[in-house]
C-alpha cells in the first residue's frame, strides 16, 4: 500500500475497524473508505456488487461482522452463522466478478479453534476437532470465511489472506453487558461498580485463562501483514501470554482502585478453559511485534472511553 492507495475498511465503526482506520491515518494513508451498514449492507449481494463495480478498492480490510459474548452466541446462534457467512461470501464473489485486483485481509477469531487444544494453539489446529458449543454458529461462519479466502485464491487467484486475532479490548468497544465480550464486560462492570459502590457477579469459576490483545496492537499487525504477507496460511495475532479471569479481576481492582465483593455464578458456563495462541508465525514475519500487557492497555482504554485521569 502507498499513501494514495484506495483502501476500504468494512466494519470501520467497530472496535477493530476504527482502530485500523486510526492507525492507517497515523501512517499517512489518505484514500480511505469505511462505509457504514446504512450506506452499504454487506448482507445484500446487489449492494456489495455495486460497491466493487464502482469503487474498485485496491485493498480491503474485512473486519465487519455480528459479534458477541457467550450469552449472545448462545441465544442467537443461527444469526451469527448466517450473517457472518453471507457477508464474506458476498464480498469474495464481488471481488471475483468485479474487482479481481483487490487484496483482502479477513479477520476470523481464535474462538473458532477446536474446544480442546494443546497450548499454545498453532494455526495448524484449524478444523481438527469439535468446536465449543457456546459459539458454534459464529465459529462455523468464521471458519467458512477462512476457507473462502483460501479457495477463491486457489481457483480465481484472488489476493486474500486470513488472520486469527485473539480476545481484544480497547477504545470504541461496545461494553454491552448482556451480549458483549468478556474483557469489555469486565471493564464496564468494574467502572459501574466503583461508581455505585456495589458488588460484582461473574459467570463460571474464574479459572479459564484468556489472552487480552489491545486493539491497536492488532491493527498494527493487520496493516503490516497487508503490506508484507502474501501466503494462504493463517496467521495468529495474539500476545503469547494469558491471564485467568480471576487475574484479570485483580488487575482491574488495582488499576481502577476498587476492591469489590466478588460473587461467582457457577451455574453459568466457563466456556473454553484455556486458549493461548502460538504467535511464532507472526513473529517471523513481523519481528518487532510487541503487544502490551493488560495493565498498560487497560489504562489507555479507561482514558479513551471513560475519561479516566489516573
Amino acid at each position: 500500500m502507498n499513501s494514495n492507495s484506495k483502501i476500504t475498511v468494512f466494519g470501520g465503526s467497530g472496535l477493530v475497524g476504527s482502530s485500523i482506520l486510526r492507525e492507517l491515518k497515523k501512517q499517512g494513508y489518505q484514500n480511505l473508505d469505511a462505509p457504514r451498514s446504512k450506506e452499504l449492507n454487506l448482507l445484500d449481494k446487489n449492494q456489495v456488487e455495486e460497491y466493487f463495480k464502482t469503487k474498485q478498492p485496491e485493498f480491503v480490510f474485512m473486519v465487519a461482522g455480528l459479534v458477541g459474548g457467550i450469552y449472545g452466541n448462545m441465544t442467537h446462534p443461527a444469526d451469527f452463522l448466517y450473517q457472518n457467512s453471507m457477508m464474506i461470501l458476498n464480498i469474495m464473489e464481488a471481488i471475483k466478478n468485479f474487482s479481481p485486483q483487490t487484496k483482502i485481509l479477513f479477520t476470523a477469531s481464535t474462538c473458532i479453534y477446536p474446544k480442546e487444544n494443546p497450548q499454545p494453539i498453532k494455526e495448524t489446529r484449524f478444523m481438527t476437532g469439535p468446536l465449543e458449543e457456546t459459539n458454534k454458529g459464529y465459529a462455523v461462519a468464521k471458519g467458512l470465511g477462512i476457507v473462502a479466502t483460501q479457495l477463491y485464491r486457489q481457483q480465481y487467484n484472488i489476493q486474500s489472506i486470513a488472520v486469527m486475532p485473539t480476545n481484544m479490548y480497547g477504545p470504541n468497544d461496545t461494553y454491552d453487558l448482556k451480549n458483549g465480550h468478556m474483557i469489555p464486560s469486565l471493564i464496564k462492570k468494574f467502572v459501574e461498580a466503583k461508581k455505585n459502590n456495589t458488588s460484582l457477579t461473574f459467570w463460571g469459576t474464574g479459572k479459564p485463562r484468556r489472552e487480552a490483545l489491545y486493539v491497536d496492537d492488532c491493527a498494527d499487525a493487520c496493516i503490516y501483514l497487508m503490506n508484507n504477507y502474501e501466503e494462504k496460511e493463517l496467521i495468529n495475532i495474539g500476545t503469547g501470554f494469558d491471564y485467568s479471569i480471576k487475574e484479570f479481576i485483580a488487575i482491574l481492582e488495582e488499576v481502577i482502585d476498587y476492591k469489590a465483593q466478588i460473587n461467582w455464578d457457577t451455574s453459568k458456563p466457563d466456556g473454553t478453559l484455556e486458549k493461548r495462541t502460538d504467535i511464532t508465525r507472526l513473529k517471523k514475519i513481523m519481528p518487532n511485534f510487541a503487544p502490551r500487557f493488560f495493565q498498560a492497555g487497560l489504562k489507555e482504554t479507561l482514558k479513551a472511553d471513560f475519561g479516566w485521569k489516573n
